[in-house]
């Protein structure tokens, strides 16, 4: 399992981009996303904590024509951090 921490900007509201998260996560997340933390910062901004299976899964439907036609539409950036325990 990993642990992401993901900082996103968007021009849309939270409101539509939080419902668009959930669809998202239910359409192509079936099986790599484990359970995510959406968190608004503002109206543009919001920070995330995503379970995933594989990086390398969750990367993939982070490519789907769906997300990045929908990215395009509404100035989505995604910084996508992947996070280690120290100890």
């Amino acid at each position: 399992m990993e642990k992401l921490f993901i900082v996103c900007t968007f021009d849309c509201s939270f409101e539509y981009y939080q419902e668009t998260i959930e669809k998202f996560v239910k359409e192509y997340g079936d099986g790599v996303v484990i359970d995510y933390d959406l968190n608004k910062i503002n109206d543009h901004k919001s920070h995330s904590f995503y379970n995933v299976t594989s990086l390398e899964a969750f990367i993939e439907i982070l490519d789907t024509p769906f997300a990045k036609e929908w990215d395009k539409a509404n100035n989505c950036k995604d910084i996508v951090y992947k996070l280690e325990l120290v100890e």
